[in-house]
């Protein structure tokens, strides 16, 4: 059948439908059945058509959103949805086609065909959404028209929330095998459609009084469309906004009512001509109501104050690179190179709430000393309130400046506006000192409070002490003992260790304290030959605040120390006449026995030149001071000692003759003895190397 007959068949069809009387049903949703129906209709019509661009189909995929079905059941209004490559439904205004039933059969036409004007135009009352629907005669263009644009508007949520721009010119493009355009150029040159993932609360664009409302629908009823309309008279203009949830328009918004810019309107949907929820906003001068039950008009040129972009106007990505560019406006937020990315087109909102909530904290009170103990929990309570519902409280602290949230978001009051949880204060910082605290307070709409009647506190203490254990004592045949233990922070990080050591039988006493730095797990200990010693350990914070001592002055761990020694095999070699022949390059071997007890070595130099005396602990915490001698046997050349006990020794001197010289080795302190005490020596030619120096 030629296209030109199946539209001429169309058309009896639906001027035969103007014959209904006014009281006849109006169409109604069609069935399960009969949508499916229509459904492969609508695909078997894009298959059979050449001249569908298969590239939009690429990015968008079309589905049956809803159908409406004339009385008599012969002529069908398919609203089409979208996805979009993801598989994400658009949340907008559907696209729209035509069908009619024939020999049994549907028969659509899409926009662009020939006769589809013809067609809306002949389509029974209520079938055609009051966005496509010709405005009433008697409706003149106001005085905005050529005074746009209009400025001080902001976006419709709340300052700080961020909300997709689903479309703004999309509206009225011709995509025929979409369904496009869903609203003519006329009424939606400036309409913008915001979605999120789920329903979420308007605010007032701009200050107004409230022309008209309805949130009777039911949410997601595609017959009935919820709204509200405010007028600004210093604009003469009114801003509509359209899809919202059902019962949600507070009961105070009653018409005539003023509305403060950022008040709560009522909470997005997708009631009425709709493909999934959103808001449809837009400002018109020449309003109307619609047989559908609320209002419309021809949009006019807004500009809002928090968008930064196209001196007000907001875009999509998709926009501004596949369709024409409207009043200049050539930018979006996000990437171009890919303009479906779902990360593009999220604009954030400067709408400040005109009633954000207040609330205080009523613990800690000012000026309280908090003292946390052995666990970082204090206890917090606080008052909130708000116009409509506050969502959350959260306890804020100034630290380094700035209000940083510390503990929970707590979203259940105990009781009606009374909030009461515990706040770990150690986990936001190692406070201990004045503390500014406050209340931050969200409510319903998405408006912030950040810090709310702040107050100063005094915390002793926010973190619990560190901990520490001292391992069983490494001993040797040595004097030295080698310590170690385990430690852990408690938050506040660990500066230092106190070791304490007592001879036993003895009592603790606080000039037997060896401080040992925060991030070490082990140390030497150097007692008196044959002596018993008992060890005890504790952490200090990065605030110095100690870890208890354990309970009735216990210790740790404790040792006793051998009595005597045996010397190494080269012994005699204490003095300067017995000193030991050392090779130059080979490496010789000593211990420290007994207390304080020199070993003197003898090395040939053959060629004047620097040469390093290496000394290296090998055994039993054994630590070395050395001098070296020229070759009268009296002159020091160099002298140096090992850092600490069981360190290494090393020393630079010149020799500027060839010739004998001596080193003397004695032990780091004089008590440190042992058989096990073992050091290592050699004396070898100091070579250097010499680097480049490369400037730029």
């Amino acid at each position: 059948m030629k296209l030109t007959r199946v539209l001429t068949l169309f058309l009896l069809t639906v001027a035969g439908l103007l014959l209904f009387a006014a009281g006849d049903p109006p169409p109604t949703p069609a069935s399960a059945e009969i949508q499916a129906e229509l459904s492969a209709a609508f695909f078997e019509r894009l298959h059979r058509d050449p001249g569908i661009n298969p590239l939009v189909f690429d990015l968008f995929t079309p589905e049956l959103d809803t159908a409406f079905i004339s009385p008599d059941g012969e002529t069908a209004v398919l609203w089409l949805a979208l996805r979009d490559d993801s598989g994400q439904r658009l949340a907008t205004e559907p696209g729209l086609a035509l069908a009619y039933r024939s020999n049994a059969y549907w028969q659509v036409i899409l926009p662009g065909d020939p006769g589809w004007e013809e067609a809306l135009k002949t389509l029974p009352e209520g079938m055609l959404p009051l966005e496509l629907s010709p405005a009433p005669a008697h409706v003149t263009t106001g005085a905005n028209a050529v005074n746009a644009p209009l400025a001080g508007y902001y976006l419709p949520y709340a300052a700080g929330t961020a909300r997709w721009l689903e479309g703004s010119i999309s509206h009225f493009q011709s995509i025929p095998e979409l369904g496009y355009p869903s609203c003519s150029q006329e009424y939606c040159r400036y309409a913008y459609d915001f979605t999120d993932a789920w329903h979420f609360p308007l605010l007032a664009s701009k200050g107004g009084t409230v022309y008209g409302s309805r949130d009777s629908c039911s949410d997601g009823n595609p017959s009935c469309t919820n709204y509200i309309v405010l007028y600004n008279s210093s604009d003469q203009a009114y801003q509509i906004y359209l899809h919202l949830a059902y019962g949600t328009i507070p009961n105070k918004l009653t018409p005539g009512t003023w509305v403060q810019r950022g008040e709560y309107l009522g909470d997005t949907d997708d009631t009425g001509y709709s493909t999934s929820q959103h808001v449809h906003f837009m400002v018109t001068d020449s309003i109307w109501m619609g047989s559908s039950g609320y209002y419309w008009g021809r949009s006019i040129d807004i500009r809002f104050a928090d968008v930064a972009i196209n001196h007000g106007i907001p875009r999509t990505c998709y926009e501004v690179t596949q369709f024409p560019i409207y009043d200049g406006a050539t930018e979006c937020l996000g990437n171009k190179f890919i303009p479906r990315d779902p990360s593009n087109d999220w604009f954030i909102s400067g709408n400040l709430g005109a009633f954000p909530p207040t609330g205080t904290l009523t613990r800690p009170a000012a000026d309280a000393l908090v003292t946390v103990g052995n666990t970082p929990l204090i206890d917090v309570t606080a008052t909130a309130s708000d116009d409509v519902q506050v969502t959350a409280v959260r306890m804020v602290a100034k630290l380094n400046g700035q209000w940083l949230e510390i503990g929970p978001k707590v979203t259940h009051p105990a009781q009606p506006g009374v909030y009461d949880w515990d706040v770990d204060l150690c986990a936001a910082a190692p406070v201990n000192g004045p503390l500014d605290v406050a209340v931050r307070v969200w409510d319903y709409e998405g408006n912030l409070a950040a810090a709310l009647n702040p107050r100063l506190i005094q915390v002793d203490h926010a973190c619990p002490p560190p901990t520490s254990q001292l391992n069983p004592a490494e001993t040797f045949d040595s004097t030295a003992v080698r310590l170690s233990w385990v430690a852990a922070s408690a938050g506040a990080g660990i500066n230092s260790f106190d070791l304490q050591w007592r001879a036993e039988p003895g009592v603790w006493d606080a000039a037997n304290i060896q401080i040992v730095q925060g991030n070490a797990r082990s140390t030497w200990f150097v007692g008196q030959a044959g002596g018993s010693y008992a060890f005890r350990l504790r952490a200090l914070d990065s605030n110095n605040q100690p870890e208890p001592w354990l309970a009735d002055d216990a210790f740790e761990t404790s040792v006793t120390l051998p009595v005597t020694c045996t010397p190494d095999s080269f012994e005699p070699d204490d003095n300067l006449i017995l000193a030991r022949l050392l090779p130059l390059g080979v490496w010789a071997q000593g211990n420290l026995c007994e207390a304080g007890n020199p070993d003197w070595f003898q090395v040939k130099i053959e060629t004047a030149s620097d040469y390093f005396v290496n000394a290296p602990s090998q055994s039993g915490g054994a630590a070395v001071m050395i001098t070296v001698y020229a070759e009268d046997e009296e002159t020091p050349l160099a002298s140096g000692q090992a850092a600490d006990v069981g360190q290494n020794a090393l020393v630079r001197f010149s020799a500027a003759v060839a010739g004998s010289y001596y080193v003397k080795i004695e032990p780091l302190t004089p008590t440190l003895m042992g058989t096990g005490a073992v050091y290592g020596l050699r004396v070898s030619e100091a070579k250097d190397i010499f680097l480049p120096l490369v400037v730029r």
